[in-house]
């Protein structure tokens, strides 16, 4: 990425539009119902292949028509991505107009997303942690899919033996799940850290702490799902008798989190949505900036409803985060909340009223 012009057609309330976009900011703006989400969810699936709304693709589909398609152009890499879900049928993706799978999109047209779901990210259950962790690992790691994968293969073994008793076979797949997942953990260990850097970096830059107090005693931990002082190893043997009693693997890299603490106190107990929703937004551009600086990658930044519950300050803090992203970013809001005096800061500003697209 970044996409230079999208072609949208019966998606969601959109028939067929075509719009232009910047390489820098993209805002667009318009009360609610008129489509901005829609726009920034078709970016998404240009990136993924699924909705960042809805898990039923078809649903996106135009009320009035039995298939949606979507048309990317990138002229800095020359490529054409059209993307086609019909009713009943799976999803079509072309690059170039060959086909590839959805997941390769991830990869040639990859994107930070932040949207309604992250803004709760301290609140919500460790797997979604796990998994945009696990999203931006996939963008810049060639072998952490491959990792990914085998290390999942071997928990489902592993488990169907602890369901069917099968005592006997178990050593094995305790090696085989504690090579992969060890090498799973490393992977996501690194990027973690290579995320609080930034994190760091960003605090200082943005300096939050003007309107933030809490940012000062927050704790991020890097949880690898067991006990750092043992080995994975270890742990899958001492946990064998109460792993045969709930008959799954309590243990491993499948229960890692990243944790958010205040004085030993989980953090979502203390923060207001406000403070919640900033911080989601700090991390998640912390990540975004690791892809930048760390691997190269030129991913695109999208944020759904920037204003909703930040008040004017820490939506000022917002505008200075936005200052240092090199990278294209798409977000929207109900308000035009951006003035011309706001837009003088940034090069390549593209400001869209989507009410009167099309």
């Amino acid at each position: 990425m970044s996409l230079s012009k999208i072609s949208i057609n019966n998606f969601r309330c959109f028939e067929n539009i075509d719009l232009l976009l910047s390489p820098g900011i993209n805002f667009f703006f318009g009360q609610n119902g008129s489509g901005k989400t829609s726009i920034l969810e078709s970016v998404f699936i240009f990136s993924s292949g699924k909705s960042f709304k809805s898990s039923n693709i078809a649903s996106l589909i135009n009320y009035e028509h039995k298939k949606f398609f979507l048309k990317g152009y990138d002229n800095i890499k020359g490529y054409i991505v059209e993307i086609e879900k019909k009713e009943n049928k799976p999803i079509s993706v072309t690059l170039n107009n060959k086909k590839i799978t959805a997941s390769r999109l991830t990869k040639e047209f990859p994107c930070t997303p932040i949207h309604n779901n992250t803004f709760s990210f301290a609140d919500a259950p460790p797997d979604f942690r796990r998994k945009l962790l696990d999203r931006s690992i996939f963008i810049s790691e060639e072998g952490f899919s491959e990792c990914w994968f085998s290390y999942y293969r071997s928990l489902k073994q592993r488990n169907s033996l602890l369901k069917n008793n099968r005592i006997s076979d178990i050593y094995t797949w305790n090696v085989k799940l504690s090579d992969g997942g060890n090498k799973l953990n490393n992977m996501r260990r690194n990027f973690f850290n290579k995320t609080i850097e930034e994190f760091n970096y960003l605090t200082d830059l943005v300096k939050p702490n003007a309107v933030f107090d809490f940012l000062d005693v927050i704790e991020i931990k890097f949880f690898q799902g067991w006990q750092d002082d043992k080995s994975l190893d270890n742990v899958l043997q001492e946990n064998q008798n109460i792993d045969l009693k709930r008959k799954s693997t309590t243990e491993g890299p499948h229960k890692s989190d990243i944790k958010f603490l205040i004085n030993n106190i989980d953090a979502r107990q203390i923060l207001s949505r406000g403070e919640q929703k900033f911080f989601s937004i700090l991390w998640s551009f912390a990540q975004h900036e690791v892809l930048k600086k760390q691997y190269k990658i030129d991913a695109t930044l999208i944020v759904d409803d920037i204003k909703s519950e930040l008040d004017d300050r820490v939506f000022d803090l917002f505008i200075e985060l936005l200052k240092h992203v090199k990278t294209q970013a798409i977000f929207s809001c109900i308000d035009d909340c951006f003035s011309s005096k706001i837009i003088a800061n940034f090069n390549e500003f593209k400001k869209f009223h989507v009410e009167q697209l099309g």
